[in-house]
């Protein structure tokens, strides 16, 4: 403690004898100008005095031009000087972490002021940006702790609960089997919502970075397929993929196909049984369209852009009981916008719900040059 006071005093003693030295400066150069001034004046009035009439006039004449360049001098170095005034109360506030430039300089001009000017107006906006950008990603970081918190609670509560209950001898052994079936599906769960939170966070956080390659879409929608068959078999619900002309896309094979596969686990999730899933594809000049149809549920218009924000859920009763955690479709939007593509929700033909997701052919390209 006694330590930190000492270096806290040391540097405000170091700032105080640096402006000492700035208004010893300008006192400096102001008495050197006036002490010129003088010795000028004494000068050529000697000299009016001490030549001759036919020369006095001469000897006024360049008196006075000699003044007038001091005084044009002196004038000069108070606009400088107000110039670098200017720059050094920015300075002082940009250790405040006011980083915006109020200067009145003329950033069109060729000094060496204009440039020092148009430098600080451009280092004021980058910390100004990195400001924000860190202020976004605190907050950001603070709302995704405080969700995975409260995420977290309920499988963890009802692993606590079931393990107390199993303490109690009075249990039989179909009760006992009841609540170790209910806490191994409670473990899962917790062990399924951990990786998907791991997943996101990674991403959020930019620990995960997606490396774009071409690569051939159907092999990647084949990929995503079979991340959900088994699940689909098993509510004997039918995934078709619809035939598309061949494309070779420029995106990240591993990361697309998760987000595909998201859109049909929610498809398979929330559709009754023996439904079907469609997968069409749109090749346009510019973009691909990718659309999964399901016969399920559905979603509410009102609900259209809710369902991709991070841990919202549905209002409705059937989608609470399933599991989940409402971060599906988030990591979606996530992945698709990361390599300039888009997502959204519409009305499926059968009640259904269709999502809808855009990739462009040349985004991961066009970065790298």
């Amino acid at each position: 403690m006694e330590m930190k006071h000492t270096v806290s005093q040391y540097i405000s003693s170091h700032l105080r004898a640096r402006e000492r030295g700035y208004i010893w400066l300008e006192r400096e150069l102001k008495r050197n100008l006036a002490v010129s001034s003088a010795i000028l004046v004494i000068f050529f009035l000697l000299l009016y005095v001490i030549l001759h009439p036919a020369f006095a006039l001469w000897a006024a004449f360049l008196g006075a031009a000699a003044l007038l360049v001091n005084l044009w001098n002196y004038l000069n170095y108070r606009r400088e000087y107000r110039t670098y005034q200017s720059i050094y109360r920015y300075l002082e506030a940009f250790e405040t972490g006011d980083y915006a430039y109020r200067g009145e300089e003329d950033l069109t001009g060729e000094g060496i002021c204009s440039q020092l000017a148009e430098q600080l107006v451009r280092m004021g906006e980058a910390f100004g940006g990195l400001k924000e950008r860190l202020v976004e990603e605190k907050e950001n970081t603070k709302g995704l702790v405080t969700d995975i918190s409260h995420q977290l609670k309920t499988p963890v509560a009802a692993l606590e609960l079931s393990y107390e209950l199993l303490q109690d001898e009075s249990l039989d052994e179909k009760e006992r089997q009841e609540f170790f079936t209910r806490s191994r599906r409670e473990a899962k769960r917790l062990g399924q919502l951990v990786e998907t939170l791991s997943s996101l966070s990674r991403l959020e956080t930019g620990m995960v970075r997606l490396t774009p390659k071409e690569a051939d879409l159907k092999e990647t929608l084949i990929r995503a397929v079979n991340g959900v068959i088994m699940k689909a078999e098993k509510k004997g619900i039918e995934i078709e993929l619809m035939d598309f002309p061949a494309v070779r896309l420029v995106h990240d094979v591993k990361w697309t196909a998760e987000a595909i596969s998201n859109v049909l686990d929610n498809g398979v999730k929330y559709s009754p049984a023996r439904t079907r899933i469609q997968i069409r594809v749109n090749v346009l000049v510019s973009y691909v369209i990718i659309e999964v149809e399901d016969e399920g549920i559905g979603i509410p218009k009102s609900e259209y852009t809710e369902v991709f924000k991070r841990f919202y859920r549905g209002r409705d009763i059937y989608v609470e009981q399933q599991e989940g955690a409402g971060v599906g479709l988030y990591l979606v939007r996530k992945i698709l916008e990361e390599q300039g593509g888009s997502v959204r929700a519409l009305k499926g033909s059968g009640g259904g719900t269709v999502i809808q997701m855009t990739l462009p052919k040349e985004y991961a390209l066009t970065e790298e040059k």
